[in-house]
């Protein structure tokens, strides 16, 4: 109903613009009028041009309103919007410091694994090595008693 209104108020406008008689100033009063209380015909008592002035005027106003309370909505939802953003960007910032921190924790603990680790393959290479030199110990060992062994059968073979 109000936009069929404001069609046709829209129409009406157009029309009396285009009419010769049309003056901006008939507008201009009827709105100083209305403001002021001084008009005292409204309605079709007033006349078509009064008529005229008194639709564009509430055209206007209405339309005004309906945009002044977009306005306060659209302020509403961006303040809301703001204030979800803030929350977000909060919990960002937490989530990157935790992560920065287990990020350090991490690196730390891989920095003490790997020195583990290199100490643990330094005492590898050096039991080898002493791995190798009992074995080695043992098979000259092994070699001494077998040839005391054959030393001792020549021995009891002359006795």
């Amino acid at each position: 109903e109000t936009a069929a209104r404001r069609r046709g108020a829209a129409e009406a406008l157009r029309r009396a613009a285009d009419s010769p008689d049309f003056e901006a100033d008939d507008l201009l009063a009827a709105w100083h009028g209305r403001a002021h209380g001084s008009s005292p015909m409204v309605g079709a008592a007033a006349g078509p041009r009064a008529q005229l002035s008194t639709l564009a005027m509430a055209v206007q106003l209405d339309g005004f309103t309906k945009v002044k309370e977009m306005m306060d909505k659209m302020v509403a939802q961006l303040k809301e919007q703001s204030s979800e953003e803030v929350k977000f960007k909060d919990y960002c910032n937490d989530e990157l410091k935790e992560n920065d921190r287990t990020t350090y924790d991490k690196t730390e603990l891989k920095k003490d694994l790997e020195a583990n680790i290199a100490s643990l393959e330094a005492l590898m290479e050096q039991l080898a090595m002493e791995i190798a030199a009992a074995k080695d110990q043992i098979a000259a060992t092994e070699l001494e008693v077998k040839q005391a062994s054959q030393t001792r059968e020549q021995e009891n073979k002359e006795f």
